[in-house]
């Protein structure tokens, strides 16, 4: 049993955000992510010395986005949750002021057989702020025939927008007494993916998504709505952790370039996200290595712009990377003048 706590503070001085001070306790680090001074943007990674969440364990996490700030904020591997009688709970709060960007898509969790566990995430937005927000939720060790064998997983996620509840998502999942394979909850399949994305820009994001997501990807349906006049949601579903943590990660990229564009910045220097390591001087223990990027190809063209989409039959002409690269490239066009 652990009670554990990370502090986090991102500040812009002149066009740079720096971290101004954090605090975390064992088994925790937050260390900047790659190159320090890379990016006018500011780098972070989450990094833990345990094999997952156990029994009675309990997490505050705190973010506090300045005015101006813009932080992407990663994680080292699958939060992994290990079987427990009482469970274990993770609170998150954030808070991103007047201008600031604030992105952060975790690598899926991982329900053991028999855990319990809920995650509470509170985030207060300035009506100017920029929120891009992600969760993935498996249905345990699928490649150890393990699935829906967990006792109960609880996801609420609440956001406030200049101190107004603009959107609310309550997820319970409790496969003794729900249908977790039938329609309305995983319909066969073993992964959930979720992305918000709260913005000033958020209605014309949604237009210009509804330009670029005409296609169907392999092995992913998705859908997505404007689900609050500054609130943009897309749900996706699949069967690989690691291929849909990929895709949701180039979409959080579509959306923060967008954003950068829409409030009159300067491109940055396009960066491999989760693939640069901390330097060894910072690394303690050493991240894992990311998964190798294993799908999510575009193969055909004309599908509903905002419906969800049949998975097709991958052509092994095309690399795996191709849908990502193409969507990044798309998104370029769209953040262009």
């Amino acid at each position: 049993m652990l009670k554990s706590s990370i502090k986090i503070n991102a500040e812009r001085e002149g066009k740079q955000t720096l971290l101004k001070e954090s605090g975390y306790n064992a088994p925790y680090k937050v260390i900047h992510y790659g190159a320090r001074h890379l990016h006018e943007h500011l780098e972070l990674i989450i990094m833990s010395a345990t094999p997952g969440i156990m029994e009675g364990d309990e997490i505050d996490i705190s973010v506090n986005v300045h005015e101006g700030a813009h932080l992407k904020l990663f994680t080292q591997s699958f939060n992994k949750l290990h079987p427990m009688e009482k469970g274990a709970v993770q609170r998150t709060h954030v808070q991103v002021k007047k201008d600031g960007i604030f992105r952060f898509i975790p690598h899926p969790i991982t329900p053991f057989a028999k855990s319990d566990f809920k995650a509470v995430n509170e985030i207060h937005l300035d009506e100017s702020a920029t929120l891009i927000w992600g969760d993935i939720i498996a249905s345990g060790r699928v490649h150890s025939g393990e699935s829906f064998e967990f006792t109960r997983l609880h996801v609420v996620t609440k956001i406030y927008r200049n101190k107004k509840l603009v959107l609310l998502d309550n997820q319970l999942l409790e496969p003794g007494r729900q249908p977790m394979k039938s329609m309305l909850f995983f319909a066969g399949y073993t992964h959930q993916a979720t992305l918000i994305y709260v913005s000033p820009f958020a209605a014309e994001l949604k237009a210009e998504l509804d330009e670029i997501l005409v296609e169907e990807y392999e092995q992913i349906d998705f859908g997505f709505t404007q689900c609050a006049p500054n609130a943009v949601m897309l749900r996706a579903m699949g069967d690989e952790g690691a291929k849909l943590h990929d895709w949701l990660s180039a979409m959080g990229r579509l959306c923060w370039e967008f954003t950068r564009y829409k409030q009159g910045l300067e491109e940055e220097e396009p960066e491999m996200e989760q693939a640069a390591a901390p330097s060894p001087a910072e690394a303690a223990p050493v991240p894992e290595k990311p998964a190798r990027r294993t799908g999510a190809k575009r193969v055909k063209k004309g599908a509903p712009a905002n419906k969800a989409v049949k998975p097709t039959v991958a052509s092994p002409e095309t690399p795996a990377e191709d849908a990502l690269e193409k969507l990044l490239t798309q998104t370029e066009a769209v953040a262009a003048p």
